[in-house]
């Protein structure tokens, strides 16, 4: 895309891009299907329309006025029929795969299986291109002409177009993500087969919202590539499982129509196969991505909604005070007391903290970055369940300290004692970089110096 880029602009504007140019991707992969020679031209134009469909869903709001319900409902019933097709042949490619080695009482139970498999298919394919010839030129003309153009109210205080892409899509990356991290913890064991490729459809989406932006968002291609990784494993995984379903229909099928010799032996042993696939690509799965494996994959998101939202909400402003002594505090101050630690990794660091103030008890999530006065900061509140899990991950980097919170001349300073420890600190939040912020009567006495960036006094490194 040559202009602007496509975060600056108007979600309106951006997203309608965005599905002109799927529509092209599959428009051009329609146009190939008719050349017997190019294999790649059905896969082309599934991810097309795929990609098309995922843009319409995650921006409905800002599409509506341009893609209707009729619109919506082909480009469902098309996306149903190509992946019936992409169905068959992942089914085909695992028998060619795993029939190969079978013994040759068990090869007649493959060869058998393989045959109808094939003849299924020449069905599905026939179907599915009726289907596109019929129904895809008529959804592509239509959804061409109405999406490049929409009604843009123009205000007399700010020429900009809003709501702006950047703020839509930390939204909707938020919100995949968050649905992700929960399909991922409903999987609790290989049976769980459904649940799994609902994780699967969850991280698609998620990869379909960021791809786009992989050349212009810090850390957007290495969560793209990350996820990819992920599909292909859970779809392994999928595509063992279902064999193992169509195998099990084939053996109730093969006693009425399968002429001999006896397909049963081949029947149970690519039963046996897929059985043992699944489970082996579950553990697989286990331990790179359940049962909070995936922490630092969710960490990398939020490094990457924190670059979506820099400058704004998530951007963290302090100094920072190295105390003689723990000050006297003045009438109102807020007691907290605080446990926190941080969970490993090599660039990003989370943290997890559980906050207890008074009988009422919260706990929270954090990512921060950079160093110095000014910070990102991207934090949400979680549950007990999921600060216990984290928790037990942060052994050797924990901090436990209590907070003292005075507001002061329109400010809030904090002042942390930490346990088991003679340091005390004081922080202040600032509104901007150049804000003033006088050292109140009552701390000044105590200051020792400033240290804000000094990284002997950063959290992460007096954790232990």
């Amino acid at each position: 895309m040559s202009g602007p880029a496509l975060l600056d602009l108007g979600a309106p504007r951006a997203a309608r891009w965005l599905a002109l140019r799927f529509l092209e991707e599959a428009r051009t992969g329609r146009t190939r299907l008719g050349d017997a020679e190019d294999s790649e031209a059905l896969h082309d134009f599934r991810v097309g329309l795929r990609r098309l469909r995922s843009t319409v869903r995650a921006y409905r709001e800002h599409l509506d006025d341009s893609v209707g319900g009729k619109d919506r409902r082909r480009l469902k019933r098309l996306a149903a029929a190509t992946g019936d097709s992409r169905d068959g042949e992942v089914m085909i490619a695992w028998m060619r795969k795993h029939g190969g080695g079978l013994s040759e009482t068990e090869a007649p139970g493959a060869a058998w299986l393989l045959d109808g498999l094939q003849r299924r298919q020449q069905r599905v394919l026939r179907r599915m291109h009726d289907e596109v010839v019929r129904d895809f030129a008529r959804a592509c003309g239509r959804l061409s002409r109405r999406l490049s153009w929409y009604p843009a109210h123009v205000s007399p205080d700010d020429p900009r177009e809003a709501p702006p892409m950047r703020t839509v899509l930390a939204g909707l990356v938020e919100t995949h993500a968050a649905e992700l991290r929960a399909k991922l913890d409903a999987v609790q064991g290989a049976a769980q087969q459904d649940l799994a490729h609902e994780a699967r459809i969850a991280a698609k989406r998620l990869r379909y919202l960021l791809e786009p932006f992989r050349d212009e968002l810090p850390g957007a291609a290495e969560v793209v590539r990350r996820i990819k990784g992920m599909q292909d494993l859970f779809g392994d995984m999928h595509d063992a499982h279902v064999a193992g379903g169509i195998i099990a229909e084939a053996r109730e099928e093969s006693a009425a129509v399968a002429p001999p010799p006896d397909p049963l032996p081949g029947l149970d042993a690519l039963a046996g196969i897929a059985q043992a696939e699944t489970e082996r690509l579950f553990r697989e799965a286990q331990g790179a991505w359940l049962g909070g494996h995936a922490d630092e994959f969710f960490a990398a998101v939020g490094q990457v909604l924190a670059e979506l939202r820099g400058g704004g909400e998530n951007r963290e402003i302090e100094r920072k005070y190295l105390l003689r002594r723990m000050p006297p505090l003045p009438d109102g101050a807020i007691r907290t007391d605080i446990a926190q630690g941080y969970l490993p990794g090599e660039r990003l660091n989370e943290r997890v903290r559980r906050v207890r103030r008074g009988g009422e008890v919260r706990y929270y999530r954090t990512i921060k970055t950079g160093s110095g006065l000014s910070r990102m900061e991207l934090e949400e509140e979680t549950t007990e369940r999921i600060f216990r899990h984290l928790w037990r991950l942060t052994k050797g980097a924990r901090i436990r300290k209590l907070r003292f919170r005075v507001a002061e001349g329109g400010l809030t300073w904090e002042i942390d004692r930490f346990r088991g420890r003679r340091l005390v600190l004081a922080e202040v939040e600032l509104p901007s970089e150049d804000a003033d912020a006088p050292i109140p009567e009552w701390l000044a006495p105590c200051v020792e110096r400033e240290v804000t960036g000094e990284k002997e006094y950063v959290n992460l490194n007096l954790a232990g």
